[in-house]
């Protein structure tokens, strides 16, 4: 049985200024190293689902974003974090600013100007540049591995809870 489906979660994204986003979130599974949480938004696309995947232990997570309509897959984007913590009614970590977004038209790396600021700036640590570059080369070689692990949980969760809501491309 998943624990907790159902439930409610919040996720607290820190940015490098201190400053907080909160967002309420449907608590979809969790494990002792794993969160996956929804968030439903619109966007231009259409209604959206975003599967939310946080891991105690890696050092980025995953939205997989797909059309709510019929679960088609929109995008799946990953962040660079740091400090990510799973509690009981929020998961929480400090994003590190740069994104990949992978889509029909295949990956692209996002906020790089962004951390070029930071590092100006003075607001990223050294381990944090370390980091950065450490994700960067691992994501752009293995994105599509993580992609294809998101979408067998995903497939297995659905069929524990009859599928509704669940499909995503192959």
């Amino acid at each position: 049985m998943v624990d907790g489906v159902g439930g409610r979660i919040v996720e607290v994204k820190r940015k490098l200024d201190g400053s907080e986003q909160r967002f309420d979130c449907e608590l979809i599974e969790r494990t002792p190293s794993l969160v996956i949480a929804r968030y439903r938004f619109q966007a231009d696309a259409g209604p959206i689902d975003s599967y939310g995947c946080f891991w105690a232990r890696r050092p980025y997570l995953c939205y997989h974003m797909v059309h709510r309509e019929d679960g088609r897959e929109w995008v799946s984007r990953f962040d660079v974090l740091r400090g990510m913590r799973l509690g009981a009614d929020e998961v929480s970590y400090t994003d590190l600013l740069l994104d990949l977004w992978v889509d029909a038209d295949g990956p692209r790396w996002e906020d790089e100007d962004e951390v070029e600021a930071a590092i100006l700036a003075g607001t990223l640590e050294p381990h944090d540049l370390e980091r950065i570059e450490r994700v960067r080369r691992f994501l752009t070689r293995r994105h599509r591995a993580v992609v294809r692990e998101i979408r067998g949980r995903l497939g297995r969760l659905a069929a524990l809870e009859g599928g509704a809501n669940s499909k995503t491309a192959s």
